[in-house]
């Protein structure tokens, strides 16, 4: 039976790959290889574990226009930002980039919630 991943210490060695002695940044590399194959797990497992599972995207039942009218409709809900923002929107050309995106996203909800709450 393989020991289980001491996490921890591997999060200590891995660390040491930022020093500025050669000897010990390749010392930290051999060492955490060390501690990956007695774990007989592979890279791409360790770091799997590690990080959170990818966000999945709400799939939007909206598209842009239909986003920014939703928004101007609930102008009285807005700040005077949110609505330059949505009015910019409205005029904007390119695509969005996601952080528009995500921020129409929210508009968006901010007016559903209010009218779910009516």
């Amino acid at each position: 039976m393989t020991p289980a991943l001491d996490h921890e210490r591997l999060a200590r060695v891995l660390g040491m790959l930022g020093s500025a002695h050669d000897g010990e940044v390749l010392a930290a590399a051999r060492q955490a290889e060390r501690l990956r194959v007695d774990a007989g797990l592979t890279w791409p497992e360790i770091v799997a574990r590690a990080l959170p599972p990818p966000e999945r995207p709400s799939p939007r039942n909206y598209t842009v226009a239909e986003a920014v009218a939703l928004v101007l409709d609930r102008w009285d809900l807005l700040t005077d930002w949110e609505i330059g923002f949505a009015e910019g929107i409205q005029r904007q050309r390119n695509p969005l980039s996601a952080k528009q995106r995500d921020l129409l996203d929210r508009l968006v909800e901010k007016c559903r919630a209010d009218v779910r709450a009516a």
